[in-house]
């Protein structure tokens, strides 16, 4: 019999709240200490650094926020050059004048420069231009598309021209039509991919002969009056003022300038704010200057701080030592308890003292004896199906492996029947799931009704597939317990009318033996079964299968 962990030795109780109260107080108190000192010393630095803060520090300040701006107006004009709609470029443009108005804004609280003034205006001018190339961009990018939706559309119009029947002669000879503006279309949809000028004018000769070949191709077979005409649709929107290969040819000179003028302008903006940046470093250098100053007169200060954060160590290292021996190795010593409790090991230590910690134990001890409790009914709950009360696949799994390896021992058979209730889907489909449940029963009750012997096993394997376990039993003697639950199930008269086979529900079987001629372990033995059972639905239904036989 084991002892209880949780009954330590009784004296006198200490207890660790009052114990981390008083602890905790001194801690206060130090804090308290600590934090005058601070304060006195804070007060002489207030009027050391009084100078600093009311000349150079502003100056810092005004001059961060100018470099700040100057990288959010950067970041900016980037996002301006990538917009590719007009709300993203409109959000952009806002952005730019917001950044703008707070550069010129902060700029005079800080500098009285006409150059800065000059710079940014210039930089104000150039983002204009800039705004009105990318909404160029934009422009016919637009066009292009609608180009682009147009050409495909009119491709559309021209494969319905060709009629699902036709003769040789005439599938030729539009052929040569069709084929030809396909490639043309192809080329088109390359073409706005190009980002070379040269290989785009290239194109734009090609296309030229291309479309004189399928004015030739139009005037031959079928529709040529709607073939020619959609020729010349496609010529217009290819090659004219307007067309598709000039507005590609304007859109990659427009992209050019974009690109020139975004390096123009972030090059003006970067010279801005290195100019901030000299400035800001400047005046730093002169504040380093006056803090090095400072320094010397506050070592006294921070000499007597020092003292009184000594003084504070030793008394944590006094307190952590207190609660490295009277807590933690006693709540170690108690993880220790509940791991082998886990572990299933006895336990006999005991947890010493009389204070928080032992109650701790108590409490466990009484825990860990309610878990042993409901471990078991959770165990017996594992193993069952909720709907049909006979086993589940896992007590499947367990059973089926040990009667194999027991037939393996005693050189005997084993037998499983896979059992599937056939058309049970439109059982549910017309009859519902609450009368397919109530089906489910009904069948795992007539299984189990038809075993004879407590050796049998019934299980359910999934949905509405059964599995009976039928240890020392040979193929004929398996056949007979699958003709016995056939019966059994038919006596039950349960009604299916949109059954496939007949007006009752009926099963199909598999079966599938284990033995000393042909040894199967589980998975091998349930995927024969299963075998059995496909060439059983197969063979009409109704009927169970053994080794391609079907009774």
């Amino acid at each position: 019999m084991t002892t209880s962990p949780s009954r330590g030795t009784k004296g006198r109780r200490i207890s660790l709240i009052r114990v981390f109260s008083l602890t905790g107080s001194a801690v206060l108190a130090l804090f308290l200490l600590l934090c005058w000192l601070t304060y006195s010393s804070l007060l002489d630095f207030k009027a050391m650094f009084n100078d600093v803060a009311e000349q150079s520090l502003p100056d810092i300040v005004i001059s961060s926020q100018l470099y700040g701006q100057s990288s959010r107006l950067l970041e900016a004009t980037e996002q301006l050059s990538k917009s590719n709609s007009e709300a993203a470029k409109r959000l952009a443009e806002q952005d730019i004048s917001q950044y703008l108005s707070d550069l010129k804004s902060i700029s005079k609280k800080r500098f009285e420069n006409e150059f800065l003034d000059l710079q940014l205006e210039i930089i104000s001018l150039e983002i204009s231009e800039f705004t009105s190339l990318i909404k160029q961009k934009l422009l016919i990018n637009q066009q292009l598309k609608q180009r682009e939706n147009a050409i495909y559309k009119l491709h559309a119009v021209a494969l319905a021209l060709e009629p699902p029947l036709q003769s040789n002669a005439q599938i030729m000879t539009n052929y040569h039509w069709s084929l030809q503006l396909s490639r043309t279309i192809t080329s088109v949809s390359r073409s706005l991919n190009m980002n070379r000028l040269q290989e785009v004018r290239q194109l734009f000769r090609q296309f030229n002969a291309d479309i004189a070949l399928l004015r030739e191709y139009a005037q031959q077979g079928e529709h040529q009056n709607q073939k020619l005409k959609l020729t010349n649709n496609l010529a217009q929107l290819i090659l004219q003022d307007e067309g598709l290969l000039p507005l590609k040819i304007l859109q990659l000179r427009i992209d050019g300038r974009v690109i020139g003028r975004e390096n123009f302008v972030h090059n003006l903006i970067q010279d801005f704010a290195r100019l901030l940046e000299y400035s800001a470093k400047e005046t730093e250098q002169k504040v380093t200057l006056q803090l090095a100053q400072t320094v010397s007169r506050t070592n006294t200060e921070s000499t007597l701080i020092g003292l009184v954060l000594t003084g504070a160590i030793v008394l944590l290292v006094a307190m952590i030592l207190f609660i490295q021996r009277h807590v933690i190795l006693r709540l170690q010593s108690l993880n220790n308890l509940v791991k082998s409790k886990i572990k299933g090991d006895d336990i006999s230590a005991k947890i010493k003292g009389n204070d928080e910690i032992t109650d701790l134990a108590n409490t466990f001890h009484l825990f860990t004896q309610t878990i042993d409790e409901q471990q078991i009914k959770l165990e017996h709950m594992s193993l069952s199906d909720g709907l049909t009360g006979i086993a589940n696949r896992r007590a499947l799994d367990i059973r089926l492996l040990h009667d194999i390896e027991l037939s393996i021992r005693k050189k005997s058979h084993v037998a499983i029947l896979l059992m599937d209730i056939d058309c049970f889907k439109l059982y549910n489909d017309n009859y519902g799931h609450a009368a397919g449940d109530e089906c489910l029963k009904i069948i795992a009750s007539c299984i189990k009704n038809a075993l004879k012997r407590s050796s049998d096993f019934v299980a359910r394997y999934g949905g509405e597939e059964f599995v009976c376990v039928l240890p020392d039993t040979n193929l004929a003697g398996a056949q007979d317990i699958a003709n016995d639950i056939m019966r059994s199930v038919q006596e039950k008269n349960v009604s299916h009318r949109y059954s496939t086979v007949t007006d009752i529900i009926t099963l199909s079987m598999g079966i599938a033996v284990s033995g000393p001629e042909q040894i199967l372990l589980p998975d091998k033995l349930l995927n024969k079964a299963d075998k059995a059972l496909y060439v059983a639905k197969d063979n009409g239904k109704n009927q169970f299968c053994s080794d391609g036989s079907s009774q």
